[in-house]
């Protein structure tokens, strides 16, 4: 089942309910022009994004777990503004993306973003997607690895490509993509096959679309319509 609805997700989350799974990436406050619709430079932003927050965390069921893409900076704020509202913290987790562009003369270049895990309750789906041991010459890795251990560890650091221009998984209207394999690893580490999962600043659905390879359901909102141009249906 997917279902995406055209609307403010402050208005459509209190109508959604048993969500096991909540991914997104939400609007960053750098004045991008996503339509007429929004604007991406508010003074209350991070009041904004504590509304949305708690709302989600509504619409979750009781194991319900949400990741939240965002600048460091943001993040930073929301983590702490959620942490004093009494929810659960998991952990944070790093994506780091390689990157030739948006060099400064005063800053090192930006390469990686963060991902707030926040839970409802206690309980939750945890399938770690495990990457290769880090320091694999190392003389007790060696020795690890001999003695039957699979060679792998779940660490919090992904290293994925950003979805470029040249990304054969690109669409059309170029908001802002989600590589899909930092999506894939998302789903399959908190989510089980026949979960719902929510996204409320949809985009163009790469959400929605990777929660139908992996067969779970999906739920997207967004105040603009793109549905000419996501692959997900109505």
């Amino acid at each position: 089942m997917k279902h995406k609805i055209i609307g403010d997700c402050l208005e459509e989350l209190p109508k959604i309910n048993n969500v096991k799974l909540i991914i997104t990436d939400p609007p960053y406050n750098i004045g991008w022009k996503y339509s007429d619709k929004f604007r991406d430079n508010r003074d209350d932003y991070h009041r904004w994004c504590m509304d949305w927050a708690k709302l989600c965390f509504g619409s979750m069921d009781q194991n319900g777990v949400i990741c939240i893409i965002n600048y460091v900076e943001n993040n930073n704020i929301l983590y702490k503004n959620l942490i004093d509202a009494g929810y659960n913290f998991i952990q944070q987790l790093i994506w780091n993306y390689p990157t030739n562009v948006g060099h400064s003369k005063r800053k090192y270049t930006r390469s990686y973003r963060t991902i707030l895990i926040f839970s409802k309750g206690k309980d939750y789906t945890f399938n770690p997607v495990k990457q290769p041991y880090k320091n694999p010459t190392d003389k007790r890795i060696k020795e690890r690895i001999k003695a039957g251990h699979n060679g792998t560890n779940h660490y919090d650091v992904f290293t994925i490509n950003m979805c470029k221009n040249v990304s054969k998984s690109k669409k059309s209207n170029g908001i802002n993509q989600l590589p899909d394999g930092l999506v894939d690893m998302l789903i399959k580490t908190y989510s089980e096959q026949g979960d719902l999962i929510l996204d409320p600043f949809v985009g163009n659905g790469t959400i929605m679309d990777r929660a139908e390879v992996y067969h779970r359901d999906s739920i997207g909102i967004d105040i603009n319509d793109y549905s000419v141009l996501l692959k997900c249906g109505e």
